[in-house]
């Protein structure tokens, strides 16, 4: 099974003509919305800022698969989506990280 073009990593192609990148991506998002209203479900449930954070570090997940797909249409130049994408990746890690930092210190003055 070959996967794009020979020599191009699979996520620098610019154009849906590789079904797989197609599929790939399309799963991704149907994925990640789901985990995002789940995770905003739980949000509005609890009201805290973990559940919060953790909410928007998924929204950056959708966000980056919004730009794949853009960047498949042509309609994000290839510099500016590997930009965006892997600033959304900073993004998601900082608000994982503060989420667990923020859920620890109030576990930690409850006792």
């Amino acid at each position: 099974m070959e996967l794009g073009v020979p020599g191009v990593a699979l996520h620098a192609a610019t154009t849906a003509t590789d079904l797989s990148l197609v599929a790939v991506v399309a799963l991704a998002s149907i994925g990640g919305a789901l985990l995002l209203g789940l995770a905003l479900a739980a949000f509005l449930r609890r009201q805290s800022r973990p559940y919060l954070l953790v909410a928007l570090a998924l929204a950056a997940l959708v966000a980056r698969s919004v730009v794949a797909a853009l960047a498949m249409t042509g309609t994000v130049d290839t510099n500016v989506h590997h930009l965006l994408e892997h600033g959304f990746d900073v993004a998601l890690v900082a608000l994982v990280i503060g989420a667990v930092y923020y859920a620890r210190t109030i576990s930690q003055e409850a006792v």
